[in-house]
């Protein structure tokens, strides 16, 4: 496994976003400002979504399912412009931390303060230390699907090592 890149944003690239695009951007790529953060973006990114994951996300897990699936494929474009504006897989976009923390959420059994914090530490883990394949063959590809898909996968990693834990908990019990 590898460290994760830096938060550093780096020259712009490709088309620049239409000025809608780039104000969505700003907003909404950028995990409601975390992104301009001076460093570890990733980490207040993935904060903030937890939080709002616990103060505002739907009690069904089919809501929570269709929430996770429009944050991933809203993280695409974001993230397509966001390399636009700032370069390769800018620091400054953490909409795909909202993507790949939500769907490590969706393992949580309940919105709870020590499930939200596992959740939260399993993901930023798998997060920060990258698998080969995805450093190598996931991270690369274009149009911000390398930018999302990383983390979502990161996210899927995590929740399976949630679901193993609570498979270990309830046989304890």
């Amino acid at each position: 496994m590898a460290l994760a890149k830096s938060g550093i944003t780096g020259q712009a690239q490709g088309t620049p976003p239409e000025a809608w695009q780039m104000m969505l951007t700003k907003v909404f790529g950028t995990g409601l400002g975390t992104g301009y953060f001076p460093t570890a973006q990733g980490t207040f990114g993935s904060a903030l979504f937890v939080m709002l994951w616990a103060w505002l996300a739907p009690r069904s897990k089919s809501w929570q399912l269709l929430l996770v699936v429009l944050i991933n494929l809203v993280s695409i474009p974001l993230s397509d412009w966001g390399e636009r504006l700032w370069g390769p897989d800018p620091g400054r976009i953490t909409i795909d931390e909202f993507a790949g923390q939500a769907v490590t959420l969706l393992a949580i059994p309940r919105i709870n303060l020590f499930w939200c914090i596992v959740a939260f530490m399993l993901f930023r883990f798998f997060d920060v230390f990258k698998l080969p394949f995805l450093r190598d063959h996931v991270e690369p590809l274009p149009d911000g699907f390398g930018v999302t898909l990383d983390d979502t996968i990161a996210g899927g990693l995590a929740a399976v090592v949630i679901l193993i834990l609570r498979l270990v908990i309830n046989r304890k019990q």
